[in-house]
This record gives C-alpha cells, sequence and structure tokens, in this order.
C-alpha cells in the first residue's frame, strides 16, 4: 500500500519527543548511576501518544555521521531542559538498534548537581522513562493523519515521569554489565551493527 503525502511536510516545524520506560538502573564502579531502556518501538503502522509513525532506520544516518563519526555522546539531561547545568545529568553511552526497537544504556554524572535527587527520583519511580528530543528531517503524512518519521536527528534523551509503554518495569539490578550487540545477517555473512560509544 502506497502512502500520499497529503499535505506539505515542513522539517523545519516538528520535533519529536518519545517517551518510554527504564528497564534497569544501579550504581557504577565509576561512582556514575547506570540506567537502561526501550527509547523508541519501529512500526510502520501504529502512531506513538504524539501520533509519530517511526519507521526503521529513521536514527541511523545522524546519530553514524554525527555522534559516531566524531566520537561524541547524546547528552542526557532532566525533562526536556538542556539549557542549563543543573539538567544536564548524563550520556548514552550504547545505542542498541533492532528491526523493532531502539533501546539504549546511558549514565547519570556522579558529578551533575542534581545527581542524588535524580538517582532518588528514579528509585522512587517518580521518573519512570526516556524521551529523546529529535528534529524530523524527513517524513510524510498517511491518509489517516499520521505523521511517518523516516529520518530524525536526536538532540538528547531526557529523564521523564510519564513512560508510553506502561508495561515497562524500572527496577535495580547491582552489579549489571551492559554489553548491547545486534546480529544482523547479510547475505554472505553476519556483522554486528551497533553504535557504540555515544
Amino acid at each position: 500500500m502506497e502512502n500520499k503525502q497529503l499535505r506539505p511536510f515542513n522539517t523545519n516545524e516538528f520535533l519529536a519527543k518519545n517517551f518510554f520506560a527504564f528497564n534497569d538502573f544501579s550504581k557504577l564502579k565509576n561512582g556514575n548511576f547506570g540506567i537502561k531502556g526501550l527509547l523508541t518501538i519501529f512500526d510502520n503502522d501504529t502512531a506513538n501518544e504524539n501520533q509519530y509513525v517511526y519507521h526503521n532506520g529513521c536514527y541511523d544516518n545522524f546519530c553514524k555521521n554525527y555522534y559516531e563519526a566524531k566520537n561524541k555522546h547524546i547528552p542526557l539531561d532532566l525533562l526536556h531542559n538542556v539549557t542549563d547545568i543543573n539538567h544536564l545529568i548524563g550520556k548514552v553511552t550504547e545505542f542498541k538498534l533492532s528491526e523493532n526497537t531502539a533501546e539504549i544504556v546511558g549514565e547519570i554524572s556522579k558529578w551533575t548537581p542534581m545527581f542524588n535527587n535524580v538517582v532518588g527520583l528514579i528509585e522512587d519511580q517518580i521518573l519512570q522513562g526516556f524521551s529523546d528530543m529529535s528534529y524530523i528531517t524527513d517524513g510524510y503524512w498517511s491518509e489517516n493523519d499520521l505523521l511517518h518519521v523516516t529520518s530524525c536527528s536526536i538532540v538528547s534523551v531526557a529523564l521523564v515521569p510519564v513512560p508510553a509503554v506502561s508495561e515497562s518495569k524500572l527496577f535495580a539490578a547491582n552489579g549489571t554489565k551492559f554489553n548491547f550487540e545486534k546480529q544482523i545477517e547479510f547475505e554472505s555473512e553476519n556483522k554486528i551493527k551497533t553504535i557504540f560509544g555515544l
């Protein structure tokens, strides 16, 4: 089924925010606080709460060409506030892509001014999930007025109180080792496709 563009798509007018729950968190040996969870579900038919449909591969180009190529980290912030030092709380350390999801592992820095508050709010299940802030750089409108996102530039990942995936659970797992790799079969061989060092 071919989707038709019903109205012009202006890439400058859409800032996307996705909300998904933490799956795991723990104190790390370096004193930082480790956390992991689901960032995005890729579904070509079903929209998120913002009426956006994220397609597999929508993060790939920007993450590879900016974060991975230049050895940069996606920042972690608090409540989508990237304007001051108090809300800049850490970084994404791993970005795992599968056919249906994007998952991340991150660290809340022990040097953030609100470290104890943020960790306490996570442990008390008040901050419950991740939300990415991305500029949509390519997409189209479907006949049922959903915005299909085929390419976006991720600016930051925020810790938020209300995740969109209610089935996800947040739990502590001390000593958890975070090691994410996704294997994708190509025609001639198996290769690992994971963005490291974000």
